[in-house]
């Protein structure tokens, strides 16, 4: 029998074709996601975008890369056909790539990068929109009728490759971005574009490759969402010029000019347009994963034991919980509810939205202990001054006697001060005139004179997980050299030994915490080094010191200007833990329910309002986070956690008053005559273009 097969039997069965469209998609996925999970990164460090603008492009990027699934699934039904969108659209995907590759390379005026970097964006968020419609259902295309069973087991190999893309994307294009360097840049963004393009080219090949096996289905020529426009217009003109025949229902005025058929229909996708609507604010919180949230983990603390986890990595933990759950839930919690209650696909939904709301709360949380560990900047006007040296050395601070200024932090008015050294008419000014800003100060005593030096720095934690220190001395010698050594022996970073210069010590995927700080003469030899004077470290990432060299240091003459973090990054796995868990009963079970209640014809329509929920809710964190709306993090997490349960509560009442229908007959005459087989390939197929969103 058909199901007595084995699961070899069962492949050697499949068209050859569709191997290489599984191979495509891992590719395509992996180029897609790769990309996108570095980007907010890119636009805050490289362009130095402030945290609000860098979330309202990315959120950008994503609405017009789930806007444009309708241009693509009109070409595709109406004008070039499946096989020629793919194509096209990988093509200038490719392109896409390329020129935000080139705009990565820091050599390049800030200018041309910035035209090189958004017209990449908008090329690729173009061209991944409209194949998304496309793929899926143009690899269910390759099967025969009677392989039913054969094309139903191959979307769940599918759905694997697409969460496999963005699991290996997710882990490693991290790593490229900030454990590579490149062209004098602690980040390496040209490579981690760059191979996303790579993967986006051989994804074209692999498509390319299968060219002389594929069934190639001309395009319907037939334009599902025009005709549902036309009824609805129909019928709301009429009702405008006050018709007197008497209706069920206001679709019932498109009559006669449109069948009865194509009216119940359309009344269909609109009871189930209507419980889509609050689903907008789903898509809202849960693409934030990639925005705020990355946000929040830059000031985590990334060590785990000798391990270290980037910013962006956490977000792998969503395809590796969607990759265990879904089988999980189908297996054994649904059967085990069902036992106790009634399981119905909105009900489904509510819960799933519930929970993410509980995801927010928690990040709501989570940010609030965070904010404790960050560093404020002075108040408008005021700089922070980090006093090292001999304090006797300084006094009557601008000509007052209580002027004086103590070692460590003080804050004090930007300007231009001078104050005696102690010595015979000896005068020095120093500059602190840029607000807002913090400075090292130090004054050594020199056998004549006294020396004074000062720097600014940012004050804020450092990135790309690095610890920094500055080094101060008294006696500026450029051919000596501070090395930061780590546990094996080796240099892992060094700067020359004058005042105001720093090293970054960034860790590796795996790495040991604890360094020693070594100084002296320039050396070519481990040995020449391990003899130089030292002390030991411990590098927490987002720390930034400043070590004041002199004959007898030691660690007490190691200042720290910036806190560390000091929240492990681990816990904010609860919340992606649970807003996974509201993706796979909100999400995944949506189209399950949507395919069941619209009829036939109405699948690929159905599709295109399910990507505009995601267009929308984008647009809303657009609208609330790209615009600084709430300034407090911890606020717009909590805001966002009691608007989801508003919206939930709405998305419950409108349940209670649904009606749920039989499922439509696939085999029945279809007034707009779509072939039996292309819409079975839809209905199944767009339900994984529905999930790969996650």
């Amino acid at each position: 029998m058909e199901d007595e097969r084995s699961l070899l039997q069962k492949l050697r069965a499949y068209p050859p074709s569709v191997f290489f469209m599984l191979g495509n998609e891992f590719c395509e996925r992996f180029s897609f996601y790769g990309m996108k999970t570095i980007l907010f990164i890119y636009l805050i460090t490289e362009h130095e975008f402030a945290p609000s603008t860098a979330t309202f492009i990315y959120h950008a990027f994503a609405c017009i890369a789930y806007f444009t699934p309708l241009i693509g699934s009109i070409l595709a039904d109406s004008i070039f056909g499946r096989f020629k969108v793919i194509l096209y659209g990988s093509i200038i995907y490719v392109v896409g790539h390329i020129l935000l590759s080139i705009g990565a390379v820091p050599f390049f005026s800030y200018g041309f990068r910035s035209s090189m970097d958004f017209s990449g964006l908008f090329v690729i968020a173009f061209a991944t929109g409209c194949i998304k419609p496309c793929v899926s259902a143009f690899a269910a295309d390759q099967f025969e009728e009677h392989q039913k069973d054969l094309r139903s087991q191959f979307f769940s190999f599918f759905y694997f490759a697409i969460n496999a893309g963005s699991l290996f994307a997710i882990l490693i294009t991290p790593i490229l971005r900030g454990r590579v360097q490149c062209f004098g840049n602690p980040h390496c963004f040209p490579l981690a574009f760059g191979v996303p393009g790579v993967l986006m080219a051989l994804a074209l090949v692999l498509f390319l490759m299968g060219w002389a096996m594929y069934k190639k289905y001309p395009p319907s020529k037939e334009n599902v969402i025009a005709k549902v426009s036309e009824v609805i217009y129909t019928s709301v003109r009429k009702m405008i010029r006050g018709s007197d025949k008497p209706v069920n229902h206001w679709l019932d005025h498109a009559a006669p000019e449109h069948s009865q058929k194509m009216i119940d229909s359309v009344r269909a996708l609109l009871n189930v347009a209507v419980i889509f609507c609050p689903l907008i604010f789903f898509w809202a919180l849960f693409d934030q994963q990639g925005s705020t949230w990355v946000l929040q983990a830059r000031r985590l603390d990334g060590r785990v034991g000798h391990f270290s986890i980037l910013p962006e990595q956490i977000h792998a933990i969503n395809p590796i919980c969607v990759l265990i759950l879904v089988p999980v839930f189908e297996a054994w919690v649904y059967p085990a509810l069902r036992k106790i209650t009634k399981v119905t696909p909105l009900r489904k939904m509510a819960v799933g939205g519930l929970l993410t709301a509980f995801s927010f709360s928690i990040a709501g949380g989570l940010q609030l202990i965070v904010n404790e560990t960050m560093e404020y900047p002075p108040t408008f006007g005021q700089v922070y001054i980090q006093r090292i040296g001999n304090e006797s050395l300084i006094h009557d601070f601008n000509g007052t006697k209580d002027g004086n200024i103590p070692t460590g932090r003080s804050e004090i008015e930007a300007g231009f001060y001078q104050f005696n050294t102690g010595l015979a008419n000896e005068t020095k000014t120093v500059n602190f005139s840029i607000p807002n800003k913090g400075y090292v100060m130090a004054a050594f005593r020199l056998e004549k004179e006294t020396k004074v030096v000062s720097f600014d720095y940012k004050v804020e934690k450092t990135d790309n997980g690095a610890t920094r220190v500055f080094v101060v001395s008294p006696n500026d010698i450029p051919t000596h050299k501070v090395y930061v050594v780590n546990s094996r022996g080796d240099v892992i970073s060094e700067c020359p030994l004058t005042s105001g210069s720093h090293v970054d010590i960034i860790p590796g995927i795996i790495s040991d915490p604890n360094v020693k700080l070594h100084w002296g003469p320039g050396c070519n030899s481990t040995s020449c080094i391990s003899s130089l004077p030292n002390i030991n470290l411990n590098a927490q990432m987002g720390a930034v010191h400043v070590l004041h060299i002199h004959p007898t240091t030691t660690e007490k003459d190691l200042d720290l200007l910036v806190r560390p973090n000091s929240v492990s990054i681990l816990w904010s796995l609860p919340q992606y833990i649970i807003i996974t868990l509201g993706e796979v009963l909100l999400s995944v079970t949506g189209l399950e329910f949507a395919y069941s209640q619209a009829a036939p014809n109405m699948k690929s329509v159905l599709t295109a309002m399910w990507l505009l929920t995601v267009f929308a809710g984008n647009l809303v964190a657009m609208l609330i986070s790209g615009t600084r709306l709430i300034p407090n993090p911890a606020l717009e997490f909590f805001f966002y956690s009691i608007l989801m349960c508003i919206v939930m509560a709405v998305f419950i009442l409108l349940a209670m008053q649904y009606t749920y229908v039989e499922e439509h007959d696939e085999d029945e005459d279809d007034d707009d005559s779509i072939r039996i087989n292309e819409k079975k390939s839809i209905e199944m197929s767009e339900q994984i273009s529905a999930n790969n969103n996650a």
